[in-house]
């Protein structure tokens, strides 16, 4: 018998069918002390009373005593590459299933909870005719595999969760529980990451560091546009306008530098001159975004920085991903531009560029 797993087992069951121990204990013949203990993992069933658990559980004995294999993180970095695909290529419906279908065979995995939960928090959106019922539907089935990775306390992957669910909570405007989770993170902001790749360098592990500060300046790289662009809107909003656009300038700038973003510090342009009524300058920031999109390739080994760094998604995955955000420009047009001889430019080339991917 899986000592260590049982008692989880049990729990998660008996919460799935809403019962309480006393319900449990009283279906099975014993207290709800004993439940108790096998929850806790301060005792297990006896033998005799795994067949009448399984059958008030609603479970096969399999399941109950978790004999499945664990799972390395390699296999499920794996099976998520397996799932991507199926997500990419088959739609969202399937996807879903299939992630049910490994998350019910290898029940024990946490990191596969994680990896899951991202990739329906990440495809959720992006099957055709999506509604926000939809949405909301499946940000909350990633939610509670979120949970369940919190709940196994596992340090290595609770900080990621926490992270995930306060952006969950906050897409789904519940603000005080994202919040929440955000607090419950560690208040440090030293990364462990930069002394880690001194280390390394110092142990003579140069490739390994060379490629950890890659992976750590491309994530810090992301994360400060999007703190700049944060902040040039929250200074549009405002009204301060001179203050957006120095904050939108850097942005620009460390895109360009750095040849990320796919011009997205562009559209931030856009979006503010329209806002300032120059819509002739918005529509030509506009082409600006689009050549940006357009220019973008879909890894990046023409990167002179990142030009080793591997993407999760293959280059198939990104064409389908690319084409779907060039297809969603076309069928959601800026209003204020059409008419704008730059903006009907661009508009052309995006519907030149879907037909060729």
């Amino acid at each position: 018998m899986n000592h260590l797993y049982i008692g989880d087992t049990i729990l998660r069951l008996r919460k799935e069918k809403d019962l309480t121990q006393e319900q449990l204990a009283n279906m099975v013949g014993v207290s709800a002390g004993a439940v108790s203990k096998w929850e806790n993992g301060n005792s297990t069933p006896d033998i005799a009373l795994l067949s009448p658990l399984a059958r008030a559980l609603n479970t096969s004995l399999d399941v109950l005593l978790s004999f499945h294999r664990e799972l390395s993180e390699s296999e499920v970095i794996s099976l998520k590459q397996k799932l991507r695909e199926v997500f990419l290529h088959e739609g969202y419906v399937p996807g879903e299933s299939k992630c049910k279908i490994y998350l019910e065979e290898y029940p024990n995995s946490v990191y596969l909870k994680l990896v899951i939960a991202g990739l329906i928090q990440m495809y959720a959106m992006m099957s055709d005719g999506t509604t926000e019922e939809d949405i909301k539907s499946r940000m909350e089935y990633s939610l509670s595999l979120l949970c369940q990775v919190v709940e196994s306390k596992e340090p290595k992957y609770v900080s990621h969760a926490l992270f995930s669910i306060a952006s969950i909570q906050m897409i789904l405007e519940n603000y005080e529980e994202s919040e929440k989770a955000l607090q419950e993170l560690s208040n440090s902001f030293i990364d462990p990451m930069v002394l880690y790749s001194s280390l390394l360098q110092k142990q003579g592990k140069a490739k390994d560091a060379q490629h950890l500060c890659k992976s750590m300046l491309l994530q810090y790289l992301n994360q400060s546009t999007a703190m700049l662009a944060i902040l040039g809107n929250i200074s549009k909003d405002k009204g301060d306008y001179q203050k957006a656009d120095v904050y939108l300038d850097a942005l620009n700038h460390v895109q360009k530098i750095f040849k990320i973003g796919m011009g997205s510090g562009a559209y931030q342009y856009c979006k503010l001159y329209i806002e300032l009524g120059k819509k002739e300058e918005a529509s030509k920031w506009f082409r600006k975004y689009v050549d940006g999109l357009l220019d973008a390739g879909y890894d990046y080994s023409d990167n002179p920085y990142f030009e080793d760094m591997p993407l999760e998604v293959d280059v198939q995955g990104q064409k389908i991903i690319r084409k779907r955000l060039l297809q969603s420009l076309i069928e959601n047009p800026e209003e204020e531009l059409i008419g704008f001889q730059e903006y009907k430019q661009a508009m052309d080339q995006l519907k030149e560029a879907v037909l060729k991917i």
